[in-house]
């Protein structure tokens, strides 16, 4: 039974303040799942992106401003945002307070279109 943790695996801040650790995927020995750990500093706003297929964000610790499509919500530990396939979405932690939150993929595979406008 393989046990997966973070310590395996490399840190990238993909954008300032957005630090992720990919600790579950198809490098890892998984065939069907991706799950994320992602950092968010506070005042971290990575451009809205989208996948192929669905993700579930679970929010860990904290509360940030979430945007699905055109919606957007403010999201607190505890809570997890769907984004449908191909819809864009995104956090902005506004609260002076680090939050960590997990992407979950049903693909060992991550695909991510980032909206770089």
């Amino acid at each position: 039974m393989p046990i997966l943790d973070k310590s395996g695996t490399d840190m990238t801040e993909m954008y300032t303040g957005f630090k992720r650790w990919s600790v579950v995927d198809g490098t890892r020995g998984s065939t069907q799942v991706s799950v994320a750990e992602v950092l968010m500093e506070p005042g971290s706003s990575p451009p809205l992106h989208a996948h192929p297929t669905e993700e579930t964000i679970l929010i860990a610790e904290g509360e940030l401003e979430a945007y699905i499509g055109d919606e957007t919500r403010m999201v607190s530990a505890g809570q997890f945002v769907l984004a449908p396939p191909g819809v864009k979405h995104g956090f902005s932690n506004k609260s002076g307070k680090p939050a960590l939150i997990y992407g979950i993929h049903p693909t060992p595979a991550v695909q991510t279109e980032w909206d770089e406008e």
